[in-house]
């Protein structure tokens, strides 16, 4: 497959209406945060909103009025937990806990081991909203999808005094376009494993990319690697030293996970694999959708 050819592939498959599963033949993960990933770092200035640009498409990520663009591995940690709780409950409600001792369990870290920013980053993902503008030379064509992540949160967390506990658990209210989405294209990781590149947010997108695409895989696909950088988030400017950090992150994940991947002659390539998470196997279960925001 050209580079050419897997663009025009791609861009067609992020227009298929309300984000319709993408065949097994094309490899790129179809969450909407990580066609380029998320930010890897705080922004300066707390702009309104920020775009990241391919040639087939521009991203935006919009911020609440009150809060920030999500950023960061602590985003990108509960950005997973928030899939991970859709895939294995099969809700669009999020139970974060009654106290911040118990959602920071949940999310992998042991005592001490996360602060504020956990919580801040939470605040910023659901309350963002997602553009995704395709490119399209034909000035008269026009397309693209566009939604929030949730409609409604209701939590509680004093950081300083973890285990100060609410009367009620919190909860995040996931819009019904999102939850959907995430039903159809995530699985569910073990949020200890995934703590393992804790610091790390290319390490983060990498192994989240392997999982949600290997998962159900029927057949090998290979593409050339610098659709995967752009996947991820990375330039092409830095194409050697990106693919070589990949290469050593994959090694480190093939060390847990028998994954069957591998960089060659400038393309990458991914075959059916076992699930990341044995214990996690994605549930055949409906979604149930709660719109009870009171």
């Amino acid at each position: 497959m050209t580079t050419k050819s897997s663009l025009l592939k791609l861009t067609n498959l992020v227009t298929q209406k309300h984000f319709e599963q993408i065949p097994e033949d094309i490899a790129f993960c179809s969450n909407i945060f990580m066609v380029f990933g998320l930010p890897a770092h705080k922004l300066k200035g707390n702009p309104a909103f920020w775009t990241k640009k391919s040639s087939s498409y521009n991203l935006v990520i919009t911020r609440n009025l009150d809060y920030q663009i999500p950023t960061g591995c602590y985003a990108r940690m509960n950005q997973i937990f928030i899939d991970t709780e859709v895939r294995t409950k099969n809700t669009n409600v999020i139970d974060v806990g009654r106290s911040f001792r118990e959602y920071a369990h949940k999310l992998g870290y042991k005592d001490g081991g996360a602060d504020k920013e956990l919580v801040k980053q939470l605040v910023n993902y659901v309350t963002s909203s997602i553009s995704l503008n395709i490119t399209d030379h034909n000035p008269n064509h026009i397309s693209g999808v566009q939604t929030m992540v949730a409609e409604a949160w209701d939590f509680f967390f004093d950081v300083p005094s973890p285990e100060q506990l609410t009367m009620a658990k919190g909860k995040i209210i996931l819009s019904e376009k999102y939850a959907k989405y995430i039903h159809k294209h995530s699985v569910p990781l073990d949020m200890n494993r995934v703590r393992c590149f804790k610091n790390n947010p290319l390490a983060l997108d990498f192994y989240r990319f392997l999982a949600y695409r290997s998962n159900e895989l029927k057949k090998p696909i290979s593409f050339p690697d610098r659709l995967l950088f752009e996947q991820l988030g990375v330039g092409h400017k830095y194409d050697r030293i990106t693919r070589q950090r990949l290469r050593t992150l994959l090694r480190f994940i093939q060390t847990d996970w028998a994954v069957q991947a591998k960089f060659e002659d400038g393309y990458f390539e991914l075959c059916p694999s076992p699930p990341a998470v044995q214990a996690k196997i994605p549930s055949g279960t409906p979604l149930v959708i709660t719109n009870n925001i009171g």
